[in-house]
């Protein structure tokens, strides 16, 4: 590191913020404008839902006479949760909010812009922001903080290998995030057709109703479900039998016929469900006291699950979780200790995010705006999370919000959601539910280990204890 180079970041980057936008300029469509949120979802891979917009002509406006966010541009959180950076490469064109992010653009001949992201996400970055960081009720990285920070900077041939190194890892890592996102649209599309349209019994009602045979009803499930003509599925039988054969058992697990239950039309043999009818605990955590905090000498922690440690993809992002005594986890937290198979729910602040608590958080603890469920039968996480999860009960839950200091919804709200389902929990529609589930868990297993490797690997990079070879 001998041979690296000192500078403030004002010296060899332009830093700066957005144009103000008010309230009044926003719209249903048009620019996305983004916000802290959206940015730190951007950040972790997520697709996102862009929830606010600028007119075309407003963001042409700006962007001819300012410029806008291009291709290689930092963005840093600065308000609220700090310190997160994305690097744009978004593909569509975006302005975002003054005063929640800083802009980083115009970079010189020295420095590449991908290093400057990677810094901002190493230990050494990390603890230079914190350094800066103003304000107690409300913390916030200023510019002109952010222009006093000290940098160190390799040759622009170091820059490139170190950047190449942390690609590979973020692009592994960001492939599972992709792949996940795929399973989870799997889920919840075939959740929609089979529990709550119910295609496949429908199709086999239909089929008898016209007179054809049970068998040909079977067949008619199997295009329900795989979305395949009658011809494909034969090409299918000749050319995969086992994928054919498993299609086959699938569609003969649905009844042929409905019934009338709690005025709702459902497959035979199907009741309706509460959650609480379906769990041994629903409950929720709570804050440790500052005091006890304090005055606890125990070195062993446990992690603290909040509701910003929770993805809109559904992910607990554990490298990031904060933690606290193990001590005070197990006396004075005792009630909310977390098991494996968990399902997690937000339900104040950001309400409606779902995620599994994995192996790695077992016994782990939440606070208040979480509440977990744990279910008799471990059959049932699957489908009940892709549930939680859906359109449907998102909006069934936002209906339900209370106003307050804080919007949230009770935890008798989470008690009474209800879910049609089989009475036999082994039925084969919900195992399928666990299959793409435990994929996702693998996935997400495999992206902390990189994660940790990128981890371990960032602060030796950046501060040159690792050499090119």
């Amino acid at each position: 590191m001998s041979d690296w180079k000192e500078y403030k970041l004002h010296e060899i980057v332009e830093i700066t913020s957005s144009k103000r936008i008010m309230r009044s300029e926003y719209q249903e469509d048009g620019i996305p404008f983004f916000r802290s949120k959206e940015i730190i979802e951007l950040n972790s891979g997520n697709e996102i839902t862009t929830e606010l917009f600028i007119s075309k002509e407003r963001f042409l406006e700006i962007k001819n006479k300012f410029g806008t966010p291009s291709y290689g541009d930092i963005l840093l959180t600065s308000v609220g949760t700090l310190g997160v950076p994305y690097f744009v490469n978004y593909k569509e064109e975006f302005y975002f909010k003054d005063g929640n992010l800083t802009w980083f653009r115009k970079f010189n001949n020295i420095l590449r812009s991908k290093y400057l992201y990677y810094w901002f996400s190493s230990p050494v970055g990390r603890k230079a922001l914190k350094e800066i960081t103003i304000g107690s009720t409300q913390p916030a990285l200023t510019i002109t903080g952010l222009k006093s920070l000290t940098i160190h900077l390799p040759t622009l041939e170091e820059q490139d290998y170190i950047i190449e190194i942390l690609d590979h890892l973020s692009s592994k890592i960001q492939l599972n995030t992709q792949i996940n996102q795929t399973l989870e649209q799997i889920a919840q599309a075939l959740f929609k057709s089979w529990f709550v349209d119910f295609d496949p019994v429908r199709a086999k009602v239909q089929a008898l109703s016209d007179g054809l045979s049970l068998e040909q009803a079977e067949l008619a499930a199997m295009q329900a479900i795989s979305g395949k003509t009658s011809e494909e599925l034969t090409a299918l039988s000749q050319a995969q039998p086992e994928r054919y054969a498993e299609l086959a058992e699938t569609a003969k697990a649905f009844p042929c016929e409905m019934v009338e239950v709690d005025g709702v039309e459902v497959p035979k043999g199907w009741e309706c469900f509460s959650l609480k009818e379906l769990s041994s605990v629903i409950s929720k955590g709570t804050t440790p006291k500052k005091s006890s905090l304090n005055s606890c000498d125990s070195k062993e922690t446990v992690p603290f699950i909040k509701v910003k440690d929770i993805s809109e993809s559904g992910q607990v992002l554990i490298n990031q979780v904060e933690q606290i005594p193990k001590k005070i986890s197990s006396t004075e937290l005792k009630r909310s200790i977390l098991h494996k198979n968990d399902i997690l729910i937000s339900i104040a602040g950001t309400i409606g995010r779902v995620a599994i608590v994995p192996n790695e958080l077992e016994n782990a603890n939440t606070n208040q705006a979480i509440s977990f469920i744990r279910l008799y039968n471990d059959n049932l996480v699957g489908i009940i999370s892709t549930f939680l999860k859906s359109r449907k009960n998102q909006e069934d839950i936002l209906s339900k919000v209370i106003q307050g200091v804080q919007a949230n919804i009770s935890l008798e709200v989470v008690r009474n959601i209800k879910i049609f389902l089989p009475i036999n929990f082994d039925h084969k529609a919900i195992l399928i539910f666990n299959s793409l589930l435990n994929k996702q868990l693998i996935n997400q297993k495999e992206n902390l280990l990189t994660e940790k490797s990128r981890d371990l690997l960032l602060p030796q990079l950046l501060s040159g204890e690792i050499d090119e070879k």
